[in-house]
């Protein structure tokens, strides 16, 4: 009976020091602000009633007086810091969601050399990706994900698929740049079997200059390959994505898309009949993509080209011969973009690619032809 009685005064006595530290608070918060009325510029008290009105969940509030020590000391660190924060923190949910569905027909999906086995086919394709930001854990927070699958008409074997996301938390360094940091993970098949498993992390730096968003990314990703007779291995990437609009024309843009890659695992087939590995492996990578679009007929239509070289360099020989093995791979590329034919933000295109393989080793030599459309739909 004692226990039970003394249990009883305890609630009792935390609820009243809860109500207590209640109506402390409020008669602070109504203090400051009477006191902020006769001297509105006053840092002291406006910093005072932020942080007040930040633990009453009134963000805006908090937001505006930060402002106004700010509008009186721009230098001042702690309210620039905390203003950024707390609009951090104010910064809608962004969620978007694109669907993607392509048909295309390759002259050599193989990617085989000039002899009489090699034979084209219909390839359909499609894809579904989500973008979403919002605030977390006191910070904004960023996730991605991807599926697609490729499904070929008559080669099955070559038909894969794929699944990866990644999440992690965006930091701003400054008012124009944002660094996002993200573990995750990348799981791929073929011909209906496990090809693949990547633990992966990236780091993107995003800086807005000249009214749009210049990226560099850096990625680091464990390749377990199990499957398919193939070596896991160590992949490091770095690409950058660097735009300029009204370049040349009212509503045009260019792009520049460099990229940099060492690959460490292979995958050889498991006693498949595949002409090529699975995934070139065991090479350092570098090239660079441009790319330039134009709006026509009061942007009815949009008419692009690209342009894309890599070289590589296999930690492996040519065949027949002692050379380390050189690679180029050349990808001119035409575009016609027709926005919103499919409602709001849902468009068609028809792509064309011309791809060669230019490589020291002879077995290694290819051209490609690939001509598609696809439907594009955002929502």
């Amino acid at each position: 009976m004692t226990r039970i009685a003394g249990r009883i005064l305890g609630l009792a006595l935390s609820a009243a020091t809860a109500l207590f530290a209640g109506a402390a608070w409020a008669n602070e918060y109504d203090s400051v602000f009477e006191r902020l009325l006769f001297d509105p510029s006053d840092p002291a008290l406006n910093i005072r009633y932020a942080e007040l009105a930040e633990a009453n969940g009134e963000m805006r509030k908090a937001l505006g007086a930060y402002e106004r020590v700010l509008g009186e000391d721009p230098t001042n660190a702690h309210a620039r810091r905390e203003y950024n924060r707390v609009k951090r923190l104010l910064q809608p949910t962004v969620t978007q969601v694109t669907v993607d569905l392509g048909v295309r027909y390759e002259t050599n999906p193989r990617q085989l050399p000039d002899i009489p086995a090699r034979k084209g086919d219909v390839g359909f394709d499609g894809g579904i990706q989500l973008f979403d930001e919002r605030t977390a854990f006191g910070h904004r927070w960023r996730t991605q994900a991807l599926a697609r699958t490729d499904l070929q008409g008559d080669i099955s074997d070559l038909n894969d698929g794929w699944l990866s996301a990644w999440t992690g938390p965006v930091f701003n360094l400054g008012t124009k740049t944002r660094l996002h940091i993200a573990p995750g993970t990348e799981i791929a098949f073929l011909d209906g079997d496990h090809l693949y498993t990547d633990a992966q992390g990236r780091a993107t730096f995003e800086r807005v200059m000249g009214g749009a968003t210049q990226t560099l990314s850096a990625l680091i990703a464990y390749r377990d390959s199990n499957s398919f007779d193939a070596a896991s291995g160590w992949i490091y990437e770095i690409n950058a994505r660097l735009s300029k609009y009204q370049v040349v024309l009212p509503g045009d843009a260019f792009y520049l898309l460099p990229r940099l890659r060492y690959n460490e695992p292979t995958g050889t087939g498991d006693g498949r009949v595949f002409s090529r590995p699975l995934f070139l492996g065991d090479f350092f990578e570098v090239g660079n993509r441009v790319e330039y679009f134009v709006p026509a007929f009061n942007n009815a239509i949009f008419l692009g080209g690209g342009f894309g070289a890599y070289y590589r360099d296999y930690d492996t020989t040519v065949a027949f011969g002692t050379k380390t093995r050189e690679d180029w791979f050349l990808e001119p590329t035409a575009h016609l973009i027709i926005p919103n034919v499919l409602g709001r933000n849902g468009d068609l295109r028809f792509d064309y690619r011309y791809q060669k393989n230019d490589s020291n080793d002879p077995t290694q030599d290819f051209e490609n032809h690939v001509i598609g459309a696809r439907t594009v739909k955002r929502f």
